[in-house]
């Protein structure tokens, strides 16, 4: 067992330490090419590396499945990293001014843009919207994404547009 923990973190951290080195080289510019990426290097390079290091199945079972969990949780919270975040924006702005801020003073640079704008062009680009003129409606992945997500709010019990 002790194998298998030391397995599958040192494979962890191996993938990480190619992700950091593929970011370095050529980072990735949008979220339809970094996820991507990110899913080779955490999945089929770092299962290639686990079949080299282990000398049976359930070891390779044991040491993917501890990988996989971790490589879940980072991607996962890489996307929440990687987003423009209204509240990592504040935090920055504060960092930078260690007397502190007034409140009423707080004026966040590219607050508007990315609530509406940029986030608009995102999701056009990933075809969950579509724009027409003025007019935005829903796009044919965003009608099948939303159903998922309200089928799966109900069904856990949750009800729509509330939190959770």
């Amino acid at each position: 067992m002790c194998a298998a923990l030391i397995g599958g973190l040192a494979l962890f951290i191996v993938s990480l330490a190619l992700h950091v080195i593929v970011w370095r080289i050529r980072r990735p510019v949008s979220y339809r090419a970094w996820l991507p990426a990110l899913a080779v290097i955490f999945g089929p390079v770092a299962a290639a590396f686990a079949w080299l290091m282990v000398a049976t199945p359930l070891q390779l079972a044991a040491v993917l499945l501890l990988h996989g969990s971790l490589a879940a949780v980072y991607v996962i919270g890489y996307t929440l990293l990687s987003a423009f975040s209204p509240s990592l924006e504040l935090l920055k702005l504060l960092d930078r001014s260690p007397a502190g801020v007034p409140v009423a003073s707080l004026r966040l640079p590219f607050l508007a843009g990315a609530l509406t704008g940029d986030r608009i062009d995102n999701l056009t680009a990933a075809g969950l919207v579509q724009r027409d003129g003025v007019r935005l409606a829903l796009g044919p992945r965003g009608e099948r994404l939303t159903r998922l997500v309200l089928w799966y709010r109900h069904a856990i019990g949750l009800r729509d547009g509330g939190g959770g």
